[in-house]
């Protein structure tokens, strides 16, 4: 699995438009442990040791990727989204870059034989991208449009959260079921984020930031000066403001047909927070170079 944390949960019923498959594997965005790893290479001597890459043509449009430790095994993939995972980044961060990079579709089944440590799946995939598409990129913090978030007039409408009202796991241990009849207690920390709406437990404002980037694929700056842990919850529709990590896809989701609330309707009604324009730093992705995959 690669090294992240849940932040993107989407059972809503319009993805399956997109994503037509049994189950949906939605694709995790926010990742944990790259403390070390915010340079535009990978690690020297880090890469796999076999790799297939295969244009996919089949049409679907459902995306899936992971593996264990070690591998990596990608289906119906688009190269943007592709550089996304492997430098931790949102798609509105990447510039650059051919057309078909936000078209194409490739199946991946790559994998090592060495001892790789859980984390390095990224920096694998940053060796892959560079040996396999000549890809080239680097960084830069550029000055641009971004969503400032403020406290509404009337006042912040969620609530600090309260002790005892979540679970805080436990590294390596399994979550307790709940007892028969129960529901599960939301893990302190959590939180859930679709084109639709966004759920958390005990979360931080820094955290609610990022949900909102993730949604807005737009820079989310927090200017409201709150801290602490808060339990935020708001529902919206989804329209063209709300993309999500699918906004490299060519053709994008279909806005929802129901009534109801703006994300910045809601946003403001249902939390107290207000969106502004701003401008302010960004950091870049800036793709350099950018080849169709060598034969396998």
């Amino acid at each position: 699995m690669l090294t992240s944390i849940l932040t993107w949960v989407i059972p809503w019923s319009f993805l399956g438009k997109l994503i037509p498959m049994a189950r949906l594997f939605w694709l995790i965005m926010t990742c944990v442990t790259l403390a070390a790893a915010q340079s535009a290479g990978p690690d020297a001597g880090i890469q796999f040791d076999v790799a297939s890459i295969k244009l996919n043509a089949t049409g679907d449009r459902g995306v899936r990727i992971g593996g264990p430790p070690g591998t990596l095994r990608a289906q119906n993939a688009w190269v943007r989204f592709l550089i996304q995972t492997a430098w931790n980044v949102k798609d509105f961060q990447i510039t650059g870059g051919p057309a078909w990079a936000a078209s194409d579709r490739y199946d991946i089944d790559a994998k090592t034989s060495d001892r790789a440590k859980f984390g390095q799946t990224r920096e694998l995939l940053q060796a892959l991208l560079e040996e396999r598409f000549h890809l080239a990129v680097h960084r830069e913090t550029r000055e641009l449009p971004v969503l400032l978030l403020t406290i509404a007039k009337n006042g912040i409408k969620f609530e600090v959260s309260k002790e005892g009202g979540c679970t805080t796991p436990t590294p390596g241990t399994p979550a307790t079921p709940p007892a028969p009849g129960s529901s599960s207690q939301a893990s302190c920390g959590s939180v859930r984020t679709s084109p639709r709406g966004i759920d958390g437990r005990a979360i931080s404002m820094e955290q609610i930031t990022t949900a909102l980037s993730n949604i807005l694929q737009r820079p989310v700056i927090d200017k409201t000066g709150l801290t602490g842990t808060f339990d935020v919850h708001a529902e919206w529709i989804a329209d063209e403001s709300t993309p999500g990590p699918m906004a490299g896809l060519a053709q994008p989701p279909t806005p929802s047909d129901g009534s109801g609330p703006t994300v910045f309707t809601a946003l403001q009604n249902q939390l107290g927070l207000k969106v502004e324009s701003g401008r302010g730093p960004v950091e870049m992705l800036v793709v350099d170079r950018l080849d169709r995959p060598s034969p396998n």
